[in-house]
């Protein structure tokens, strides 16, 4: 995470845009205080091609019933 004041934000707007547009989050000050924060935008979960895949497993396996491997015995239910 980047810090930058409201000055050197006004001064290199496009230099703070490539920082974020990069992955980094950057905080902007103002005598100090953090008054902004600056960070990429998030994926929608749906665009996200490995939560995309887990999710399809996931329904797969519901559709088709996951294997519970039978009744607990009562000792297994009683522990």
């Amino acid at each position: 995470m980047g810090v930058m004041s409201i000055r050197e934000f006004n001064s290199n707007v496009s230099k703070a845009i490539a920082r974020v547009e990069a992955g980094e989050t950057l905080e902007i000050t103002r005598n100090g205080k953090v008054i902004a924060e600056l960070a990429p935008k998030r994926r929608k979960r749906m665009e996200d091609p490995e939560w995309r895949a887990n999710f399809d497993t996931l329904m797969n396996l519901l559709d088709e019933g996951m294997p519970l491997g039978g009744a607990a015995t009562y000792d297994e239910r009683t522990g």
